[in-house]
């Protein structure tokens, strides 16, 4: 059975689908805006950096979905986006089952530095780390009845899994 796993910004979605083959980080730009040379781009640069000429796609958010079904049965683990406006109730539309993993109110400095690390633009890391956005969509996420964990500073998405056990075993890909 796949989990879907709708994960905050800097959780470790990415890192984590770049190392288990188990695992699909399906990153929601290439769904939600045309890019010119897409992939040209690095991915986390387009989603935190910004790109000049992207302009939404008219299929959004029924092509993101429509890729989410798509890989349902082929992965133990999806990473989808986040947004408790934008892309999860699409999911609840489409009757996708979903946890949603989010730091703890106390790690958002730890993650706004994880932002500057990994490049991304100050607007984003100011948005993204912001406790006054953090504290407007917490009741958002919690109004939308899913489970909801809740990781701690230090602790990432990776750590999570590996240790609990009612979570399906992480596939190490063979060329890591």
């Amino acid at each position: 059975m796949t989990r879907i796993i709708a994960g905050f910004g800097g959780v470790g979605k990415t890192t984590l689908a770049k190392k288990y083959k188990n695992v699909l980080d399906l990153e929601s730009t290439p769904y939600k805006y045309l890019i010119e040379n897409y992939g040209n781009y690095d991915a986390e640069a387009v989603k935190g950096q910004g790109i000049a000429k992207k302009e939404l796609n008219p299929d959004f958010p029924n092509n993101y979905v429509a890729a989410i079904q798509e890989n349902i049965g082929k992965y133990d683990y999806i990473l989808v986006w986040c947004h408790p406006e934008q892309s999860l109730p699409n999911l609840d539309k489409a009757h996708i089952d979903y946890e949603i993993f989010l730091p703890t109110r106390d790690a958002l400095d730890e993650y706004r530095q994880r932002f500057i690390n990994r490049g991304n633009s100050e607007e984003y890391v100011n948005r993204v780390s912001s406790k006054e956005d953090y504290d407007k969509r917490l009741p958002q996420w919690k109004a939308l009845g899913k489970p909801i964990v809740f990781l701690e500073a230090g602790e990432t998405l990776e750590s999570y899994l590996t240790a609990h056990p009612e979570y399906p075993k992480l596939m190490p890909r063979d060329n890591i």
